[in-house]
Order: C-alpha cells, then sequence, then structure tokens
C-alpha cells in the first residue's frame, strides 16, 4: 500500500512541475497570433488570414481579448454607416453667386385701365352703336343713345327757368348742375338753351379708348315694371361713367333668372347705377408670373428679369418686376409677380402664355456640386470623407445656381466630400445617417 502512495505522490509531482514548465514556456516563449474577425485561426508568428486576408495581431494572454485599436474599431462599426469607395472628391466653396429663377406666367390686362360704363339714368336704349365684344372704341365715340323721363323733366326745368327768370342766375346754374349729374354734356347743355327745344333721347360717350369687353349686364330679380338703370361716376356727360357692375331689366325681366348674364340690345330698359359694359385700354399691359414660395425671399421689387415668348422664338425683352402680391391665392402655391410691359411692344396679347429668368445674387454661403447631394425623401445626405471611407450626413440645402447647390448647414468648409453621391449607393435605404 505504501508503495503505492509512493508512485502516486510521484506522478502528482511530475504533473506539477510539467504545469509549470508550459507555463514558464508561454510567459517566455513566442507570442500566438489570431485574426480578429475570424479567432479560430492562430498561428506562431506574423502572417495574413487564410480566410479573410487580414494582417493577424498578438493575441493577448490570460484571455483578455484581442486589443481594440482605432483601426478595429472603425472595422466593427455597422456595414451601412459607412462606404468604402475610391471616387473623386471635393471641398465646399464659400462665394457669392449670381442665380437665377425659370417663372411662368402670362400676359394680362393692367386693371387700373380697365373701365366699367355705368348707366347715370334710367331709360330704355333707343340706339345701341356697340354691337360686339371686342370692338374697338375711342375717347368720345357715341356708344348709344336713351330715353329717360328724368332728362326731360330737368331739360324742361332749364328752359323754363331761362325763359321765364333769367335774372335768378343761382337757380340756372343749379338746373344747368342737375342735367350734369344725370350725364349731359356741357356741349348739349348749351345747345338746349340756344334752341329752347329738349331732346328726347340722350347720347352716351365713352371717355376712354380701348376696345369693349363685357357687353351685357346681369339680370336682377326684376318686376314687370319698368325700368331703372345704374350712374356713372365719371365726369363729362352721359358719357360720364365710373366703376359700378351692370344690372338690366326689361317689361318682361321677370322671366329672366336672377344673375344670368344677357347682352344688350336696343329696346331694353336700364337702370341708374347698372353697368352696361367695360373698356380694355391695351396700351400698356402685365405680365403675371407664378413664383415658387421656395424662391419668394430671393427676389424682390427691381429683380432684373429677361421674359422670352414662346409664340416668337428668340424675341427677348429685358424689364424689372415691377410689383409683388402680398398675399397666396387659394388653392394655389405659387405668389406672383408683375412686370409692366411697354405700351408700343406689339407683339404681345392679352392671355399669351411667356416665361422669363429672374436673376440675383445670393449671400455668401458654401456652395458644392448639385451630384454631390443625394435626396433620400426624409432628408438630404451629402458624403464626408473620414479615415479614408465615407460617412452620411444630413445636410440643409438652398437654392440651385446651374450645376451648383448652396449648403445651409451640415458641412464645413473644411470637409472632403464625394463628388458624386450618387455613386455610393445601391439603395437609399441603405443609408444610416448618424450626424454628431
Amino acid at each position: 500500500m505504501k508503495r503505492y502512495l509512493n508512485i502516486l505522490f510521484l506522478l502528482v509531482a511530475f504533473a506539477v512541475a510539467a504545469c509549470s514548465v508550459e507555463e514558464k514556456t508561454h510567459a517566455e516563449g513566442e507570442t500566438e497570433y489570431t485574426c480578429p474577425m475570424h479567432p479560430q485561426v492562430v498561428k506562431s508568428e506574423p502572417g495574413s488570414c487564410p480566410i479573410c486576408g487580414m494582417d493577424l495581431v498578438p493575441k493577448a494572454v490570460q484571455g483578455e481579448g484581442v486589443e481594440l485599436t482605432e483601426d478595429l474599431a472603425f472595422l466593427l462599426k455597422p456595414t451601412n454607416t459607412t462606404v468604402v469607395s475610391n471616387i473623386a472628391t471635393v471641398k465646399p466653396v464659400q462665394k457669392t453667386v449670381e442665380a437665377t429663377v425659370q417663372l411662368d406666367g402670362i400676359i394680362t390686362y393692367d386693371p387700373r385701365r380697365v373701365y366699367s360704363v355705368p348707366a347715370r339714368i334710367s331709360g330704355r336704349i333707343e340706339k345701341l352703336f356697340v354691337k360686339f365684344n371686342f370692338q374697338p372704341i375711342r375717347k368720345g365715340q357715341k356708344l348709344m343713345e336713351v330715353y329717360s323721363p328724368d332728362l326731360i323733366t330737368a331739360q324742361k326745368e332749364l328752359l323754363y327757368l331761362v325763359q321765364s327768370a333769367p335774372e335768378d342766375k343761382e337757380l340756372i346754374v343749379a338746373a344747368r348742375q342737375k342735367l350734369k349729374y344725370l350725364g349731359a354734356t356741357n356741349e348739349q347743355i348749351n345747345r338746349l338753351i340756344r334752341t329752347g327745344e329738349e331732346s328726347y333721347t340722350f347720347a352716351l360717350y365713352s371717355p376712354y379708348d380701348g376696345y369693349v369687353v363685357d357687353l351685357n349686364a346681369s339680370a336682377p330679380a326684376a318686376s314687370a315694371s319698368g325700368a331703372t338703370a345704374p350712374a356713372a361716376s365719371a365726369g363729362g356727360g352721359m358719357d360720364a361713367m365710373g366703376g359700378s357692375n351692370a344690372t338690366t331689366t326689361t317689361p318682361a325681366a321677370s322671366s329672366t333668372p336672377a344673375g344670368q348674364a344677357i347682352q344688350l340690345r336696343e329696346g331694353m330698359y336700364v337702370t341708374t347705377g347698372q353697368s352696361l359694359l367695360r373698356v380694355v385700354n391695351a396700351a400698356q399691359l402685365w405680365a403675371e408670373f407664378n413664383i415658387p414660395t421656395g424662391k419668394m425671399q430671393s427676389l424682390a421689387k427691381g429683380s432684373p428679369v429677361v421674359i422670352s415668348f414662346p409664340q416668337l422664338p428668340g424675341e427677348k425683352l429685358e424689364a424689372n418686376i415691377d410689383f409683388f402680391q402680398p398675399f397666396f391665392d387659394e388653392g394655389e402655391n405659387f405668389a406672383k409677380a408683375r412686370v409692366y410691359l411697354p405700351g408700343n411692344l406689339k407683339s404681345v396679347m392679352v392671355g399669351q402664355l411667356v416665361s422669363a429668368q429672374a436673376t440675383y445674387s445670393t449671400d455668401t454661403s458654401l456652395w458644392v456640386p448639385s451630384v454631390a447631394v443625394l435626396d433620400i425623401g426624409t432628408k438630404i445626405v451629402a458624403f464626408i470623407k473620414r479615415n479614408g471611407v465615407f460617412e452620411p450626413v444630413a445636410v440643409t440645402t438652398g437654392t440651385d445656381a446651374g450645376s451648383e447647390t448652396q449648403i445651409i448647414s451640415g458641412l464645413k468648409q473644411t470637409d472632403v466630400i464625394a463628388a458624386n453621391a450618387q455613386f455610393l449607393v445601391d439603395s437609399e435605404s441603405f443609408i444610416k445617417v448618424n450626424n454628431k
């Protein structure tokens, strides 16, 4: 029994000695090398990983793991936060750029030259000299002759005073003024006094040059009794015209629905204040352009524009923005700017489509090629080169000028970015932006 105990003791002592020798060998012997990505690869000397080709690194003693260097930390990042690529790079350039905005518009009337011609008395149209819309007329041209009981009464009053009480100057002046308010001209009043005979029809004259539009009136809810007509607010006789809207009614107008437009005809009754027609003077026209909301701050009154006419290839007109509409029309996402066109420009007509380019200078800011930024729907990104790889960062862009885009935020002048962001994406969902 004692013999067996001695043999067991010797075996344990031998095992302890062997472990000490092995520990010493590991402590004092050669360092083992392993692959950072494939720890199952272990070699006794430096080399390359047979699986991925990476350089082997020293294996830590006592199971401490691989040392996490800066390069290894980068390799351990998620694959969708960086892109390894060898493409051209650029730096943002800080400068001021002459930018342009493309505008689309239409030729319209100058509303200051659109006039309403109302009736100043009630009566019946005996003769109508304006027969159709867009008929050209000139100032002083006879438009129509109207029979009015009110005018006949006023004429008789003036004649009675002139013939029976010529010394009563104040009453005569008042009677003359009453006829003027009813639309009679000085020439008509003087002829009345000279001849001593009242006229049963008075002529209405145009106080404006231009052409006729809306030669109609809106029929009110009229009774079968007779007519009344709107009064004009301009001076100078029956041609005195103001700016009210027209209404017409005939003795049988009860059959005409209220608000329905009917064209003026001889024999039609008109009411005081009724707008008979409108006159448009086309000597001065406007070009009205739509401006996208994002470009409103870039343009101002006086900004130069170059207008082109699709119907007239090669025709260009240099002008300036004269007016900004200070509100948005319902249902439209555009503001409006107006440009006055010269009166001698005979090649344009109301309703024509036109286009223009407005030029303005931007503030000093960073600019990059437009292809260097990528719109991925939820944000706009650029790819910054760091440690030899490209990382996506979110940027805020401003206006475009040719092939360049303004950068509002997200980049610095010292950043190096990919010259073409499209080359770095297989899919927009690939990009993971992590701005710090």
